[in-house]
């Protein structure tokens, strides 16, 4: 299972990509932003299908962004899409239910929560917590102690840092060519 981290590396640099072109005002091609949504929406269905174990947390984090309306721009739509397509030809992968449950219900509380501390509904601990969003790293690691599955934490960990990482260096990247 440890070779799943890649992917999962790999999706959060796509993933954050696609959000700073949506939401940051990253300056990209809309073909080349829209192949980044598609690219990640296709990793996390191989994912999925190749690393078995992992479909709880994957399905969860496509469906509680679903669920909560964080699919709301083009470079998303083509993400879900490409996951969709990719997953019916890839064919059905049967996630365990209660623990598709259990990471579906962190990845709500994760958006929800966030979406409570950025428009300050929420205040304190509580809110630095969301803010963070670390709902979904405490159940993976919750999950992962319970079960004895480390993939479950270190596949988010693996996410967080590729999320992170391009996020800093585009930034910094952004930071040269504007001074």
């Amino acid at each position: 299972m440890w070779p799943a981290l890649l992917p999962a590396f790999v999706i959060g640099v796509l993933t954050r990509t696609a959000d700073m072109v949506a939401d940051d005002g990253l300056r990209m091609n809309r073909a080349l932003a829209c192949a980044t949504g598609a690219a990640y929406g296709l990793l996390i269905a191989a994912t999925i299908k190749f690393f078995p174990v992992l479909a709880p947390l994957g399905l969860a984090v496509m469906l509680s962004c679903l669920f909560t309306g964080k699919i709301d721009s083009t470079v998303h739509y083509a993400g879900l899409g490409a996951f969709a397509l990719s997953a019916a030809m890839l064919g059905p992968v049967m996630p365990d239910p209660v623990l598709l449950a259990a990471f579906l219900g962190a990845g709500v509380a994760d958006e929800v929560g966030n979406g409570l501390a950025d428009r300050s509904r929420i205040r304190g601990p509580l809110a630095s917590f969301f803010s963070l969003r670390l709902t979904m790293e405490a159940a993976a690691l919750l999950i992962s102690a319970y079960t004895g599955t480390w993939v479950f934490i270190a596949s988010i960990l693996s996410y967080d840092l590729g999320f992170t990482y391009i996020f800093a260096a585009l930034k910094a990247v952004r930071g040269r060519a504007e001074g």
